[in-house]
């Protein structure tokens, strides 16, 4: 008897040693040993802050030692056309977010998910190079469509540019074309490793690509809430901007594709027909002519811009089904491999429908 008292007391106690521990493994870990994917996204949003206070520590010390250099002369308007040293800030800005979320990325991927940085999204895979040109072609002709809907309706106007009162040179023409080139392919490079990017893969490596797009494509439409003449009709556009681009890297597993045509999407719109940007007309001064929305607005986007318009909602719907019903793009062998996690037990599994 006292035997059989003696291993129940020692169950009990194993019991209230273990039974928490496997809770506590239960909340942390999933069943390939590695941090849920909330957590992970937790950790990577820590990493993510704190690269950015970084980034703008050492902006700001560079700014105090060499005063001429204009890193912080931030745009009085950003309703407001540019002068060469607030273009300089923007892209100095955008240059310092884009580093922040490389070097968070550059952390997590391999010490959370045992994969590398190129896996993320930019692997010289090989494809890539098809995937980045044809990117930019389709996202510049998406625009195109959108803006021709709408001057087709009456509801847009173009008229010649004039900079700084005279005609531009070609020269001038090719040197604001590039300053508006890199300030579009930086933000977009930077919002895509934002958005579809480390955040992104984890939820679809856990809970699958439906909810992946949906946890993204949310906030993304959000964040664009407090720009410039930002309405509901806006932000739906902007959610259904980030499904396409979702869907793009669903297509290819990378996000030379997703980058391409977020680049050229708003390079085209800015620079070849002087329309805003999301609300902003910060590079209007760059452009080859100056676009005006007029009526009707719903179609137009008003001083938003297409992307607030009816003409964008049709394009971006049938330039998502395009790109997820064709067979123009796929994953290469090569990134299927390398988006893989570590784990050999579900390494032949790419996505997973349900949190393990």
């Amino acid at each position: 008897m006292d035997s059989l008292d003696v291993r129940l007391t020692r169950s009990i106690q194993s019991l209230a040693v273990t039974a928490p521990l496997e809770l506590t493994k239960e909340v942390f870990i999933n069943d390939e040993g590695e941090l849920r994917c909330g957590w992970r996204i937790a950790l990577f949003a820590i990493c993510l802050i704190l690269a950015s206070f970084i980034t703008a520590g050492v902006l700001a010390t560079i700014s105090q030692l060499i005063p001429s250099l204009p890193l912080t002369v931030e745009p009085s308007d950003p309703r407001e056309y540019l002068s060469a040293r607030e273009l300089i800030y923007l892209i100095t800005s955008r240059a310092a977010a884009l580093i922040a979320v490389v070097a968070a990325t550059a952390v997590c991927a391999p010490l959370l998910e045992h994969r590398s940085f190129g896996s993320v999204g930019f692997k010289l895979h090989r494809r890539w190079w098809r995937d980045a040109l044809l990117g930019c072609a389709m996202g510049g002709a998406a625009i195109a469509l959108a803006v021709g809907v709408m001057k087709l309706a009456g509801a847009v106007t173009f008229e010649p540019a004039t900079h700084a009162g005279a005609e531009i040179a070609q020269r001038s023409m090719l040197l604001a074309g590039a300053a508006a080139a890199i300030l579009f392919l930086v933000a977009a490079t930077f919002e895509e490793l934002l958005f579809r990017g480390f955040v992104f893969q984890a939820l679809l490596h856990n809970i699958g690509p439906v909810a992946a797009i949906a946890l993204t494509s949310l906030p993304f439409g959000i964040a664009h809430l407090r720009n410039p003449s930002a309405t509901a009709f806006s932000t739906i556009n902007t959610v259904l901007a980030g499904v396409w681009l979702g869907a793009a890297y669903l297509a290819t597993r990378s996000l030379w594709l997703a980058t391409a045509l977020h680049f050229s999407w708003n390079f085209v719109m800015a620079f070849f027909f002087g329309l805003p940007v999301s609300g902003l007309v910060t590079v209007d001064r760059l452009a080859l002519v100056h676009g005006r929305s007029g009526s009707p607005e719903w179609l137009s986007g008003g001083s938003y811009g297409p992307e607030g318009g009816f003409a964008a909602t049709i394009v971006l719907v049938v330039a998502t089904v395009f790109i997820w019903r064709s067979r123009v793009f796929r994953p290469s062998d090569e990134m299927k491999a390398a988006v893989t996690h570590a784990n050999p037990a579900m390494s032949n599994s790419e996505s997973h429908p349900t949190e393990a």
